[in-house]
């Protein structure tokens, strides 16, 4: 959603929009996610001094050491071959923190626990109907081995 902002920023700096009605619509589109209104005059200036790049740029700081692709993918293999596995039990399994396991969890594989099992936050059109046609036939073999089972004799 900032990436949005500052691109709706970029545009009023484009159109010579003021700043102060540019906040203003942003409140408006935005409501309570809108950048604070500091942040607003500082892409404005960089975008009226010619800057063309939207995105922010890289800060200093403690680069992050357990999101690696490779973390990644262990989490993944876990939690498929387990979705009852708590977020504890992989963070030590694979030495990292709980919160990078949480975000892995999150940000990198878009899961989130649902009745003690992990399952992925959004599915796709493919993915649902995918699940749909499953339960569907699972339905459909349920009752055709009933009917092998108790057959029916007749009208009652």
């Amino acid at each position: 959603q900032k990436m949005d902002q500052r691109i709706c920023i970029k545009f009023c700096v484009k159109n010579k929009i003021k700043c102060a009605d540019a906040f203003r619509m942003l409140t408006v589109a935005y409501g309570e996610a809108t950048l604070d209104r500091s942040n607003v005059y500082r892409w404005y200036k960089m975008f009226s001094e010619g800057r063309e790049d939207v995105n922010d740029e890289e800060r200093a700081g403690r680069p992050s050491t357990s999101t690696t692709d490779e973390n990644i993918d262990e989490v993944k293999k876990i939690v498929l071959a387990n979705r009852r596995i708590t977020v504890r039990e992989v963070a030590e399994d694979l030495n990292i923190s709980i919160g990078s396991c949480h975000s892995i969890f999150t940000n990198d594989l878009g899961m989130r626990r649902v009745a003690a099992k992990f399952v992925p936050k959004l599915l796709n059109f493919d993915q649902k109907q995918h699940r749909i046609n499953v339960i569907f036939d699972k339905k459909q073999h349920t009752n055709d081995a009933a009917a092998t089972v108790f057959p029916r004799s007749g009208p009652l």
